[in-house]
């Protein structure tokens, strides 16, 4: 039987074509397609969570509990087998992934990493909930208790009638939409191809020929050898059998459109074993069903994860690998296309710490990929419901001497072409060439002098009368206080330029002063307040936080930002001080803190029976031996010095040991330019300039900064066409 006309796989082939045809000629104006390739992938996810929900209830509803039983004990082998190797193929993938090279990120990445409660994502406590926000695993439990239940029920027919409908309904409709599946391909591959800069399919390159080659080798070598070891079914003609339901699911990239025909297949092959069984069918329903919500394909978003660890220069250790491959099957239990995928691929960096940014990455990289990883999971459903089929009525034929010299035979090529590629290393090298905050640089007309503390000019007050502000806009001078170790705030590039989210900010200000010259000059913490107060300088911008110790000797305008206190320590010392009340019942732990800054507060209320190491500067701390065991600080600098000194990390303790206030103080006796300050930053605020350097250099999105260079097309490189059109 072929359920297929031909005409449906010419047609996806065509509209496959011709969208990489359009994007390539029309280049970046495909994007005008966006918006009807994200409606495409909208009408894709309508019907996924009503089919997952009903198909689950009616499959495992239609069960007697002595099948039920029959399947969980026969099942949970293969599926333990299935998962197995796949985890396997994954490892093999990481095995031979080139190290990443460049930045580990470009700037702040989040490194608290969420705690996974799986109750939350397990235990459908209000299903309207979990539907409506897309919390797959609870509502297939849900979905599962239900059809539990409904074994147990006599009188069930007209439920089950009901249901069968439904389904029948939700079917129809899914049927319906493959039908335009063709013209939404081409949508999606002409915005994809228009718009994906050709350097991040470099970039990628290596993760889609891995990809595309360990999902091949599962799809067309190990699963059906496996059936072909187990069951008295060919290799070949078990993989021809299948070759039009791989190839729908390849072109639509929807497991759930290929589900009536795996079961027809299976149906067929099992009525010439149980012609009058009718048992038979409703059990292969309901196996198939089952698997089906399984992420037994999915599985392989780990893949992809480790391809972005390595990236982004992130080390996964063996906590960090084992939570990835349990959040990623528990996350991906029900996925039912991209929509799906993407929840679930968003959760897991979520909680891995891993930048977000990196769904982008994905998605360009989806057209390549999803249709491999769809036929993975049909090779696999298909495989695993026809063993347990025969599983359970003992037809398996478990011939051992055979069984070891086909799963050699099988395994020995896989081995050598992976030992190949890690020994010969043909793929190409993975490099993050995103630029970091340290190539920045900021732009302005005005005339700008560093001072050091060597050089630094003698302090100068406001004449008699006059306040800070007159001063400056008539001089067109403003004179700033700065610390160059205060990154991302305050900084040397790598050209030896004085930048940061700080530093923005002191341009900004003398600009809309009207100033033409911007003077640097050097704070000393310990001094600040006379430092202000002598006028050595109008105002400090350097990540200064707010105590109620310097409340006493300057004023601060309103708060620039708020940041969690957290601790700094060697990476080996990590788990060892995560707990806050581990460290004050340890009186031998040694606390630094920057001497005169809020952190010193905290650490003599915190810790009063440790001792307290006041540090001058934050080099201090970076030795082979440092002078403490922990360093208090807070979270956006300390990121940004761990990027740059590898060997610390930063924790967030438990529970956590507070926030503090940032801004940027000037003397007291000047309402002028308090005033001034005040509106100014609620200015800046409203006006989305804050938003603009947080997201440049505490978010470290750098690509916003780079000049736009227009992605290739044929029609404006080729054709010269582009010109008079634009």
């Amino acid at each position: 039987m072929n359920p297929f006309r031909s005409t449906f796989a010419l047609q996806m082939a065509a509209a496959i074509a011709f969208g990489a045809c359009v994007g390539l000629f029309f280049g970046e104006r495909c994007s005008v397609l966006e918006p009807y390739a994200s409606a495409y992938i909208k009408i894709l996810k309508m019907t996924a969570i009503p089919y997952l929900v009903v198909a689950i209830i009616h499959g495992v509803g239609l069960l007697g509990r002595a099948q039920a039983r029959q399947i969980l004990k026969k099942g949970s082998l293969f599926i333990g087998l299935i998962l197995f190797i796949n985890i396997s193929v994954i490892y093999l993938i990481k095995w031979v992934m080139p190290t990443g090279t460049g930045p580990s990120n470009t700037g702040y990445v989040l490194k608290e990493v969420p705690q996974l409660n799986f109750s939350d994502i397990l235990i459908p406590e209000n299903i309207f909930y979990d539907l409506s926000n897309n919390v797959i695993p609870a509502v297939v439990v849900f979905s599962l208790l239900i059809g539990i239940a409904l074994m147990y029920l006599a009188e069930k027919q007209m439920v089950m009638s009901g249901l069968q409908t439904l389904l029948d309904a939700l079917t129809k409709v899914t049927a319906w939409i493959a039908r335009i599946t063709p013209i939404g391909t081409f949508l999606i591959m002409a915005n994809q191809v228009g718009t994906v800069e050709f350097q991040t399919i470099k970039q990628m390159s290596t993760y889609i020929i891995l990809y595309v080659l360990g999902t091949s080798i599962v799809t067309f070598w190990i699963v059906p050898r496996l059936a072909s070891m187990l069951t008295p079914i060919k290799y070949h003609v078990w993989l021809k059998g299948l070759i039009p339901v791989l190839v729908l699911g390849y072109t639509t990239t929807l497991t759930i459109v290929t589900l009536p025909y795996i079961i027809n297949i299976i149906r067929r092959e099992t009525q010439m074993l149980y012609p009058k069984d009718e048992n038979v069918q409703n059990q292969i329903q309901g196996t198939v069903s089952i698997i089906f919500n399984l992420p037994l394909g999915s599985i392989f978003t780990a893949a992809f994860v480790f391809f972005i660890a390595a990236f982004f220069s992130s080390r996964l250790g063996l906590t960090d690998q084992i939570k990835l491959l349990v959040t990623t099957f528990l996350t991906s239990l029900g996925a039912v296309g991209l929509g799906s995928w993407i929840n679930s691929l968003t959760f897991i960096l979520d909680a891995l710490a891993l930048p977000i940014d990196s769904i982008q990455m994905y998605l360009a990289v989806v057209p390549f990929t999803a249709g491999f990883q769809t036929m993975v999971s049909v090779m696999i459903i298909a495989t695993t419901a026809f063993l347990i089929m025969l599983a359970g009525r003992g037809l398996l034929t478990l011939k051992w001497k055979k069984l070891l010299f086909e799963s050699s035979l099988t395994i020995i090529p896989v081995l050598l072409i992976f030992g190949g590629l890690r020994l010969y290393h043909p793929l190409p090298q993975i490099k993050n060439e995103a630029k970091t905050i340290y190539d920045l640089e900021i732009e302005s007309d005005a005339t700008v002098k560093v001072f050091e503390k060597e050089n630094s000019p003698a302090p100068q007050l406001p004449p008699e009368g006059k306040s800070t502000l007159n001063v400056i806009l008539e001089t067109k001078k403003l004179r700033v206080g700065y610390d160059p170790g205060a990154a991302p705030f305050c900084f040397f590039n790598k050209h030896n330029k004085l930048v940061g989210f700080d530093v923005a900010y002191a341009y900004q200000l003398a600009y809309d002063l009207g100033c033409d010259q911007i003077e640097f000059i050097p704070i000393a913490y310990g001094k600040l307040g006379q430092q202000l107060n002598q006028g050595a300088f109008d105002i400090a911008m350097a990540a200064i936080s707010v105590s109620e110790e310097r409340l006493k000797s300057m004023c601060f305008p309103h708060q620039i930002l708020e940041a969690k206190i957290v601790l700094v320590t060697k990476d080996k010392d990590r788990q060892k001080y995560a707990k806050t009340e581990t460290v004050k019942k340890d009186t031998s732990v040694k606390i630094a803190v920057l001497v005169n800054t809020a952190y010193e507060g905290i650490a003599y209320e915190e810790f009063p029976n440790q001792e307290i190491i006041l540090l001058e500067n934050y080099d201090e701390f970076n030795q082979e031996n440092p002078p403490a065991d922990i360093l208090i600080w807070e979270e956006q600098e300390a990121i940004a010095w761990t990027v740059a000194h590898p060997r610390f990390h930063v924790v967030y303790p438990k529970p956590n040991l507070g926030k503090e206030s940032l801004g940027f103080p000037i003397r007291y006796g000047d309402p002028e330019f308090l005033c001034y300050l005040n509106a100014w930053l609620k200015l800046k605020e409203s006006e989305g300039f804050k938003d603009e350097q947080y997201s440049l250099w505490i978010m470290g999105k750098t690509a916003v900064a780079a000049p736009s260079i227009p992605r290739w097309s044929i029609m404006d490189n080729v054709l010269f066409l582009g010109k008079g059109l634009k």
